[in-house]
């Protein structure tokens, strides 16, 4: 007698600038395969066109896998804009936004955690950050369910994506939402990821861990098996404190 598979509790996942939901899914084609039977990764793009990113090309062409996209636009004057509206400030929020593409996705499993690469980690934080200020504030949960277990953010650098709750909410805590942190010290990005830990993640909540990398994902087989061991270890956690 054969019973129904338990869907599998997923992760969603977001790209860094000038790159792609496909191309950052290629990027972690190891440790998709080698947690197959634990999770569901799922890739979301980002909503602005731009330039390839750091990285990017040769491999993975523009005729193949553009446009490169980015998940934060620039005004007029050149300005970042950080809570991830168009150029002009209008428009849906960028953290908004990617709630509401999570909750669009359908489909079966839990969503348990959130996983960026590069820029993609300021799209975690944020949306940690708009999940943690949420609870503070007494306000539902995103998306009616959505309650993340927590994050891994993969060689990152500066300041969260900014949500509307964020901007009416006055506290300026740390997140403390469990995390893992990927730093390359060979990684261009290498101090400014260690001062975006600083600055915004609870450090009795993150796990870090160094490695001798540029701007990549984990690619040699051993760096890939302790990653993987690394996520389970934060998964299991969160379990066990839930």
């Amino acid at each position: 007698m054969s019973f129904p598979m338990e869907p599998l509790p997923r992760i969603a996942c977001f790209h860094g600038g000038g790159s792609t939901a496909s191309i950052f899914n290629v990027q972690s084609e190891q440790l998709i395969k080698l947690l197959s039977n634990t999770f569901t990764f799922v890739f979301f793009d980002a909503p602005f066109e731009r330039d390839a990113g750091p990285g990017v090309l040769p491999i993975f062409t523009y005729d193949k896998y553009g446009p490169y996209r980015t998940w934060f636009a620039r005004s007029k004057e050149g300005q970042e804009r950080g809570d991830g509206r168009d150029e002009d400030g209008r428009g849906e929020g960028g953290v908004e936004r990617a709630l509401r593409l999570i909750a669009e996705e359908g489909g079966e499993g839990e969503w348990v955690g959130v996983m960026g690469f590069s820029q993609g980690t300021r799209v975690v934080g944020g949306i940690l950050l708009d999940q943690q200020r949420r609870k503070e504030m007494g306000l539902p949960k995103a998306e009616g369910d959505l309650d993340f277990k927590f994050g891994i953010l993969c060689m990152g650098a500066s300041a969260p994506m900014v949500s509307d709750v964020m901007h009416a909410s006055l506290s300026e805590g740390l997140i403390t939402i469990p995390t893992l942190h990927l730093h390359g010290t060979k990684d261009i990005n290498y101090d400014n990821g260690k001062k975006q830990l600083a600055a915004f993640y609870d450090q009795s909540t993150a796990t870090v861990w160094d490695i001798a990398y540029h701007h990549a994902m984990p690619w040699y087989r051993a760096d890939v098996l302790k990653f993987v061991d690394l996520i389970r270890k934060l998964y299991a956690d969160t379990k066990g404190n839930s």
